[in-house]
């Protein structure tokens, strides 16, 4: 009996012992990177500090950034929207740029990117481009399209037609072949038919007692999460406007909008939690909301003024804010500040990414 008593002792010891192993394997098998969209860099920082890491230089301002499944490869906008670089998030350098400005039999081709995405393997870019042909005397408007780089050749690979006012691509989740395409409403663009089309309206619903919705989707989110989410502004067939959060499941494209119960005072970006509980909206002033009803539980000021962009930790358990000036801020989802570092310039947005080791 007291054999057996050691022998049980000893295997519970090791299973104890395995599985502490196993989750700080776990814990361990990502690094997690703040990056902040900066003037002439994309600044990368370490939240668990938090301090700044990198300072990637780029031309002009920062603009989309987006990543590949794993992390390791991520696409950013520069210079005058129109150039794209190709970064290596491990060892923060820029490892290609692809310029969009090119020529034509009569001309330059004017190319200017509003929204852009890389492949989850880092094979292929996609862009919305507005364009136009300069030429000796005049300037000649072209069709806005959606263009599919390859990452190789720096070529263009192919195109199509697409509405203007898309502003976002963000691939659909666990399917690499399909791009959804934010816009004044939400299309898909499947890859391999290489097809567009329109999967829900917003700002022009089918449904007209729904209202007609504006969305600001210059700071997509869903990098880290299985959710888009973005500020909503509401306009009624009765004259009533209210502002609102909306958000989209990257892996089923459904939407939903909730509008606040307070007037609209305007937001710039949003974040949600992974179990769909609360949203978080931030600008001139700081929401936390009860995405069931969207009342505003909690409404107080930006700890360091105007604050462009919201994101959150990877695990849900930290804010953290940037844009809008040159802090970067760490809070808990109560909206309780607890550290804030300066960044080496103002920023727009501010991306998270749990990049695998």
């Amino acid at each position: 009996m007291k054999r057996k008593k050691i022998a049980y002792a000893f295997a519970l010891s090791l299973f104890l012992l395995l599985f502490a192993f196993s989750g700080a394997h776990t814990a361990q098998s990502y690094i997690e990177r703040a990056y902040v969209s900066g003037y002439g860099e994309l600044t990368v920082i370490d939240p668990a500090v938090p301090k700044v890491v990198a300072s990637i230089k780029v031309k002009g301002p920062v603009r989309d950034v987006s990543f590949t499944e794993d992390g390791r490869t991520a696409l950013l906008l520069a210079n005058g929207r129109t150039t794209l670089y190709i970064i290596d998030t491990i060892q923060n350098k820029v490892t290609e740029e692809i310029n969009l400005i090119g020529r034509t039999d009569k001309g330059m081709l004017d190319r200017r990117v509003w929204g852009s995405a890389i492949s989850s393997d880092g094979s292929k870019a996609y862009a919305f481009v507005t364009q136009g042909e300069k030429q000796t005397n005049r300037f000649k408007a072209l069709p806005s399209k959606i263009i599919e780089i390859d990452l190789k050749t720096k070529e263009v690979t192919r195109d199509i037609e697409a509405p203007y006012g898309i502003h976002s691509l963000q691939f659909k989740k666990n399917d690499p072949n399909t791009l959804f395409i934010w816009g004044y409403d939400l299309y898909t663009l499947h890859t391999g038919a290489w097809k567009l089309e329109k999967k829900e309206g917003i700002k022009n619903r089918e449904n007209k007692q729904q209202g007609s919705t504006n969305i600001l989707l210059l700071f997509p989110r869903g990098e880290n999460t299985k959710f888009n989410s973005f500020p909503t502004v509401t306009t009624y067939p009765d004259g009533r406007v209210a502002e609102g959060i909306g958000w989209a499941n990257l892996e089923t494209g459904t939407l939903k909008i909730k509008d606040f119960d307070k007037e609209p005072v305007g937001m710039f970006s949003a974040i949600i939690d992974e179990q769909e509980k609360y949203g978080y909206v931030i600008m001139n002033h700081w929401y936390k909301v009860d995405l069931k009803n969207g009342h505003v539980m909690k409404d107080t000021k930006p700890p360091t003024g105007t604050i462009y962009g919201i994101n959150m930790s990877t695990d849900g358990k930290k804010i953290y804010l940037g844009g809008g000036g040159n802090d970067f801020i760490v809070a808990d989802t109560d909206l309780n500040v607890e550290k804030i570092i300066k960044t080496p310039t103002d920023g727009m947005d501010i991306k998270v990414k749990a990049i695998k080791n």
